[in-house]
């Protein structure tokens, strides 16, 4: 499945975007009807879906199409920091079924089995400190977690000390 994106700024102005590569675009003043052709043209391709999105049109003079291609694809992407199938799976669907990818993920399992007295805030911020961390060269594997599972173990024993007393209720200071 392919995604065609047609953009149409305040100004009247617009262009397509197939699977987020740019194809063609009006110039100001241009009328829009050769586009609507193209869009009409490439929607009889099966499994060719699409999306309108009105946008504003940029307040500086020296914009390009990529500059809100860039606000509109990013404000689709999920929050980097949501670690949750739910996140993935919409990610993974917008794109079509047959588009190559690679990856790795982890699930909470995973990080039980490196310790398994584990919480899930626990494992949840530990797959932020990951994802945050991530160096594409390395990649996720057991070190990386434990390296993640290290860095929050050492924040949760700063701040533990920060908020002790030394009455013995929390590790004196």
């Amino acid at each position: 499945m392919q995604k065609l994106t047609r953009i149409t700024l305040s100004s009247g102005e617009m262009v397509i975007y197939l699977d987020g590569w740019y194809l063609t675009s009006t110039e100001p003043g241009d009328r829009a009807d050769g586009l609507d052709d193209i869009v009409t043209g490439l929607l009889s391709i099966p499994g060719m879906r699409q999306q309108d999105i009105d946008a504003p049109c940029p307040a500086h003079e020296d914009w390009c199409w990529n500059d809100v291609a860039d606000g509109v694809f990013a404000a689709c992407q999920p929050d980097a920091g949501e670690c949750t199938v739910a996140a993935l799976t919409d990610r993974l669907s917008r794109y079509p079924a047959d588009a190559l990818c690679c990856g790795t993920f982890w699930l909470r399992e995973d990080f039980l089995a490196l310790d398994a007295s584990l919480t899930d805030e626990q494992i949840r911020l530990a797959m932020k400190v990951a994802q945050r961390n991530h160096d594409a060269a390395v990649g996720f594997n057991w070190d990386t977690l434990c390296s993640g599972q290290q860095k929050l173990a050492t924040a949760l024993e700063f701040f533990q000390y920060r908020l002790s007393d030394s009455f013995g209720g929390n590790p004196p200071l």
